[in-house]
C-alpha cells in the first residue's frame, strides 16, 4: 500500500465540456533558438495552448527560466499543440536546436 502522504488528487475534468474561449484572451509569440529565451511575466493565469514550428524545450516558473536545457525542459515537438496551465506572473523559458517561433494562446 503506498504511503498516504504521497498520494495527490487532482480536480476531475469532464472532457466533453471543454471548449476554448478566444474572445478577449491574450496570445503571443517567442523567438526560439539555441540560446535560451523567455517571455515576460504572464499577467493572466489560465490554460494556454502552445505550439512551435521546431522542437523546443520549455520551462515554466516565476523565477529564472532561462536555465532551461534539453535535460530539464519539457519537450514540445514541432507542429504539435499542447495545453499548459500557466499561473499569473509565470514566464516561459524556451530553447531549441534551431531558429523557430513558439506561439501561445490563452483558451481558458
Amino acid at each position: 500500500m503506498p504511503n498516504a502522504e504521497r498520494i495527490h488528487t487532482y480536480p476531475q475534468i469532464n472532457l466533453l465540456c471543454i471548449g476554448a474561449k478566444l474572445v478577449g484572451n491574450s496570445q503571443g509569440a517567442l523567438s526560439v533558438s539555441a540560446a535560451a529565451a523567455e517571455t515576460s511575466a504572464f499577467t493572466a493565469g489560465g490554460l494556454y495552448d502552445m505550439w512551435c514550428d521546431v522542437d523546443v524545450y520549455l520551462k515554466v516558473g516565476s523565477g529564472t527560466v532561462t536555465d532551461v536545457t534539453s535535460g530539464n525542459g519539457y519537450l514540445l515537438r514541432a507542429n504539435t499543440t499542447v495545453p499548459f496551465i500557466i499561473d499569473e506572473n509565470d514566464k516561459i523559458g524556451a530553447i531549441a536546436g534551431g531558429a523557430g517561433t513558439l506561439r501561445y494562446h490563452k483558451v481558458s
